[in-house]
């Protein structure tokens, strides 16, 4: 009996950097070790906002990688600043870019990758006996991709949403008419009921498109091994990834530098690392500013040079949407801080599902965003358990988030549908 195929379509692939990119390249590779025959679809045209050329030596050589170039609209609505979200830009120009980025490409600016991809895809998929198609989104693209492809094959279809779509953090403040809005609850639905499977990365989307598809089931973003920590003998807080102006935790800023000028001793151990790309807001902010020979700023860096930070902490921030919406998505960068078993200091809203998984793996603690009095607390607590050599956690809680875990569940999932 041959090996069952499976056609992986994502936009973002090696070299492109972050989470999103991690979580299909580590179930790609488990997948083909385990005799499954993996071909993947993805974009030649390279806009990313991260890049990690290294990542694409984690790429197995049993994997079949086809590159589709298209128009690429989303080069003109980037911010002149690379580390701005471009969401909340001031500028007549700005704000002009952003109603076009918002109501002209539906449903968004890879618009014009979908017919290509589709049209290669359905002719790979019939001349190899393809068994199963993987879409893997945001871009909200690739879940039309998927549907079209369904359509006209009639192949087992598994949408891979990493974010909700209609419910996605920054369609809520961008200057998007209803009609459109309208246009996005319209295609979410009808792509989800059309899906074979749909998988999410978080319980509460989970339970959204339950509603909408029975056959929705969670399997999170996880990390592929347990890390060494080698700590230099500062009390490094690290925070790695994107941090959107959304993101901010203005006041973790204020609490540090009112340390730094209450207690001499947290001064002179403390570090702060920023890794990534940062919003102006965050460069701006009056207290990273006095804090300025304690804090880093340090660009996104490749996968192999962010372990040589991360080993080196003590303490990391996560930072979900300071939205009374938000927590509906559970930030990447998590489950790389759990293989370190180092505690973390996490930004959210309460019972969301950060909040909730945080709490589970018994990782750290997690603060809204305004909580001052426990926030200081809890950072003394820590940095006298620094003192005393004490912060490494137990890794039994996190076993489940290793990606060698998951996979057997996506394996699971696979063998259902046919």
């Amino acid at each position: 009996m041959r090996n069952k195929k499976i056609l992986l379509i994502t936009y973002y692939w090696p070299p492109a950097g972050g989470s999103g990119v991690q979580r299909w390249l580590y179930f790609a590779n488990n997948l083909a070790e385990m005799g499954y025959d993996v071909s993947v679809i993805t974009s030649k045209s390279k806009n990313y906002q991260l890049f990690d050329q290294e990542l694409e030596n984690y790429v197995s050589s049993k994997i079949k990688v086809i590159k589709i170039s298209s128009f690429e609209p989303a080069k003109f609505f980037k911010s002149n600043n690379s580390n701005s979200d471009n969401i909340n830009s001031d500028g007549l120009f700005n704000k002009i870019k952003l109603f076009i980025r918002a109501n002209f490409f539906f449903p968004d600016s890879r618009k014009f990758w979908i017919n290509k991809v589709v049209k290669t895809a359905i002719k790979y998929i019939n001349s190899n006996e393809i068994d199963y198609l993987i879409t893997s989104s945001p871009p909200f693209s690739l879940n039309i991709i998927g549907y079209k492809i369904k359509s006209k094959t009639n192949i087992k279809w598994i949408s891979d949403c990493r974010d909700p779509w209609s419910d996605f953090f920054q369609f809520r403040i961008m200057p998007m008419s209803n009609y459109i809005f309208n246009k996005h609850l319209k295609w979410e639905e009808i792509c989800l009921k059309s899906a074979d499977s749909v998988i999410v990365t978080s319980p509460s989307l989970r339970n959204a498109y339950s509603k909408l598809n029975s056959n929705t089931y969670l399997i999170n973003n996880g990390f592929e091994k347990y890390n060494e920590v080698n700590n230099s003998g500062l009390f490094n807080i690290v925070y790695s990834g994107v941090m959107k102006s959304s993101q901010n935790p203005i006041m973790l800023w204020k609490v540090l530098a009112d340390l730094c000028k209450s207690n001499e001793s947290f001064k002179n151990d403390l570090k702060i690392k920023l890794i990534g790309d940062f919003d102006n807001s965050i460069f701006k902010n009056k207290n990273i500013i006095e804090l300025e020979k304690i804090v880093s700023f340090i660009k996104y860096t490749s996968k192999l040079n962010l372990n040589a930070h991360l080993c080196d902490s003590s303490v990391f921030l996560l930072c979900d949407i300071n939205d009374s919406k938000g927590g509906n998505l559970i930030p990447g960068k998590f489950y790389d801080y759990l293989s370190y078993k180092i505690p973390i200091i996490a930004f959210s809203n309460k019972n969301s599902d950060t909040y909730n998984i945080v709490k589970e793996t018994n990782s750290g603690n997690v603060f809204d965003f305004s909580n001052e009095f426990d926030l200081k607390n809890h950072i003394l607590e820590l940095y006298s358990n620094f003192k005393n050599n004490k912060l490494i956690l137990s890794k039994n809680s996190s076993n489940k988030y290793l990606i060698s875990n998951l996979t057997l569940e996506l394996n699971k999932l696979l063998k259902k549908l046919i």
